[in-house]
């Protein structure tokens, strides 16, 4: 039951973090487009991703974000990597998605 309430604690607060970034940091950026999305996307990958961490009693999904750091303070370079792999995956297929949307806007402008 403690792992569920902890999952939703974590699920609001992450939720809370990305509307503190849309109303406080976006206007600033608002001349800037693709930086805002970059920012945007960056900052849900790194807060939404999930990972899986094992241990002697049993395996755990847990924010990846939180695997990584987990596994940087044990110095477990092969745990590091295992954490890292769902973040790194997660941001390449976002960013490609992104890069494409953004080559076919600029070919539909163009034309």
């Amino acid at each position: 039951m403690g792992y569920v309430i902890a999952w939703l604690i974590y699920l609001v607060m992450t939720v809370l973090i990305q509307l503190g970034y849309e109303r406080y940091l976006t206007p600033y950026l608002a001349e800037q487009r693709q930086l805002r999305i970059f920012l945007r996307s960056l900052l849900a990958i790194l807060l939404f991703t999930p990972g899986v961490v094992m241990s002697g009693e049993g395996v755990f999904v847990v924010p990846a974000c939180v695997g990584v750091m987990f596994n940087i303070l044990a110095k477990s370079p092969y745990g590091l990597l295992q954490a890292a792999l769902p973040l790194l995956l997660v941001a390449a297929v976002v960013y490609g998605i992104l890069f494409a949307l953004e080559a076919r806007g600029s070919r539909e402008s163009a034309a």
